[in-house]
């Protein structure tokens, strides 16, 4: 019997999380469940401090980069400056040119209006590059043709591939007991049961038990944990097949989070009400931190020093350079000569 009393205050933990998830998946799951707005990184189709009113403006002083996002419509690029836009022009005639000096008129999703306005639909990562308008006017004060270039950069952008990093401390036992080992299953097994039903699992990805010395506490031995969220890619086909509505999958993992963090706070919450004895293994309050993990798809890259307009976008990458999808920026390559180059070994 003696050898079975240091079980109890384990087990007294594990029962703690058996009733937190009671709690989460019980009657009163309709009141704690929430769909959270991604509000971290909602987009508008113009990026540029040139805009106002979905209008582009261009400049004197150089190319104006404007990042339009995929397959959607293009805010109006005009082909004026804020000097030019407060003046009467006399026979004025606008012109455009795409990437590789192609003539816009008349092409195919692109609309110019008589006043020399640019719209794009359904853009997509090939006609990224350099447009360059060119308005021709009759001056009367010199009497003579004038003529004025403006350039804009457009580029395709994405929103990133997220996904979520969990870290959390626990107060353990001694760090070569195995109670700890133990937990750590039954931990991992009612997180994923969290997450589950929403085409996620969640991973015991990294565990360290670490000695620390606390003033006036002598010894302590902490778990230090590292979780981290997989999506189900054919979990997710399959409830996209029976629900368009319910395959979004940033919400599906917003959800995901909130749940894990609602996990965490009731832990905190049952063990202040414990009187007497605590478990061997249990939550320290105020350790949770989330951690969003960025990627992009392939031919995309974030790159804050270049795109500071759109630092948490995934831009198409430029000439010069490509990404294959395992990193986050967009990395140097000689060979790419195109935007959004998945591969620098390109023939």
């Amino acid at each position: 019997m003696e050898k079975l009393l240091p079980l109890t205050p384990t087990f007294k933990c594990l029962i703690v999380c058996g009733v937190i998830l009671n709690a989460l998946f019980g009657k009163t799951a309709a009141t704690i469940e929430v769909w959270q707005q991604v509000n971290s990184f909602p987009r508008s189709t113009l990026l540029n401090d040139h805009s106002a009113e979905g209008k582009v403006i261009g400049s004197d002083d150089g190319p104006v980069k404007v990042y339009i996002k995929l397959r959607e419509k293009s805010p109006r690029i005009l082909c004026a400056t804020p000097q030019l836009r407060n003046m009467e022009l006399m026979d004025p005639n606008f012109t455009w040119k795409g990437p590789r000096g192609v003539e816009l008129t008349n092409k195919q999703n692109m609309k110019i209006t008589l006043t020399g306005t640019l719209t794009i639909e359904n853009f997509h990562k090939d006609l990224s590059g350099i447009y360059i308008c060119t308005i021709y006017f009759f001056n009367p004060a010199t009497k003579s043709l004038q003529s004025l270039n403006l350039k804009y950069l457009l580029y395709a952008y994405r929103d990133p591939n997220y996904t979520y990093e969990f870290q959390a401390q626990y107060h353990a036992a001694d760090c070569h007991n195995s109670y700890n080992s133990l937990f750590l299953k039954r931990l991992h097994t009612a997180l994923n049961q969290l997450a589950s039903d929403l085409a996620y699992s969640i991973s015991l990805h990294k565990s360290a038990c670490h000695t620390l010395k606390v003033p006036l506490a002598g010894i302590q031995y902490e778990l230090f944990l590292t979780l981290k969220v997989h999506l189900d890619v054919e979990e997710l086909d399959i409830i996209c097949e029976n629900n368009l509505e319910e395959c979004d999958h940033n919400l599906r993992l917003e959800k995901v989070r909130h749940r894990v963090e609602l996990f965490f706070s009731k832990q905190a919450e049952t063990y202040h009400k414990i009187t007497g004895l605590l478990p061997f293994v249990y939550y320290i309050d105020g350790t949770l931190q989330v951690i969003r993990v960025d990627r992009c798809k392939p031919g995309y890259g974030k790159d804050r020093k270049k795109h500071p307009d759109c630092s948490e976008c995934c831009v198409v990458c430029s000439p010069g350079s490509y990404s294959n999808g395992r990193h986050v920026s967009c990395l140097p390559c000689g060979n790419a000569i195109h935007y959004g180059e998945s591969d620098c070994e390109i023939d």
